[in-house]
């Protein structure tokens, strides 16, 4: 599992995340799971086509065709995807999904609408994601476009920051809980760039951390076991500056 590598904001960072996919391809997984935020923005439409964005999905589309199956939960930086060919490389694409592994049983959701005390976030999230605002983006010139989605999120960053300071933890718990209702063993959770695990009897919710900042990522080895992994492209991610980078001021919530 990959959650939240925001690709585009290190030199490099693509080509590093499409090595670990195929490293752990190698390694004999056979799925991967994006936990959604993979690119610092993923809108589904031409208009906003980036060389890099083109680039990965060809690069995802490359790993898939060797065997690896891609599975994508949505994130709060992903809009208008499902049902495009953007969608292609990945065998699952949606709001949330799960695994059977070995005996375990994991399910996934990006994490962004567990925090239901974030108001403005809920608002935007319910103003952006919608038919109308679908139908928007495809008579509005690109430019406008980009231009509307960084303003909106640069005025709900400090908001959006604010609720990622502490965990909402008992939210997160509940969810565990609710993936237990629903027959899951476990709850895979992104969103919050912070590794951390709620467990209880009656749910445990994984928060895992970031890629953009950590470069690590979650496997599940055959018999279920959950293990955070390390990747080797971290030193040189912090050596290509992400560190000043994350002392920047942000233009954009994650």
């Amino acid at each position: 599992m990959f959650a939240d590598s925001h690709l585009g904001q290190v030199e490099g960072d693509a080509d590093d995340l499409l090595a670990s996919l195929e490293s752990v391809r190698q390694r004999g997984f056979s799925a991967a799971v994006l936990l959604g935020d993979i690119f610092h923005y993923f809108i589904g439409h031409p208009k906003l086509e980036t060389p890099l964005l083109r680039r990965t999905l060809d690069g995802f589309a490359e790993v898939a065709a060797r065997g690896l199956q891609l599975r994508y939960v949505e994130g709060n930086r992903d809009f208008f995807v499902a049902g495009t060919p953007y969608a292609s490389p990945f065998a699952a694409y949606g709001l949330t999904d799960g695994l059977v592994v070995g005996d375990a049983t994991y399910a996934f959701v990006h994490g962004d609408r567990v925090n239901t005390a974030d108001l403005p976030y809920r608002f935007w999230r319910t103003i952006s994601k919608n038919p109308v605002a679908r139908a928007a983006l495809g008579v509005i010139p690109g430019r406008l476009a980009r231009g509307i989605v960084a303003r909106t999120e640069a005025r709900l960053y400090r908001s959006n920051f604010r609720h990622k300071k502490k965990l909402p933890e008992e939210a997160l718990r509940a969810e565990g809980r609710q993936a237990r209702a629903q027959g899951y063993g476990a709850l895979l959770v992104g969103h919050f760039h912070v590794g951390r695990t709620f467990a209880a009897a009656d749910g445990v919710t994984h928060v895992l951390p970031a890629w953009l900042e950590e470069r690590k990522h979650a496997e599940i080895a055959p018999d279920g076991r959950l293990s955070i992994v390390e990747e080797p492209s971290v030193e040189r991610a912090r050596r290509r500056g992400f560190g000043a980078l994350e002392a920047a001021p942000a233009s954009a919530p994650r």
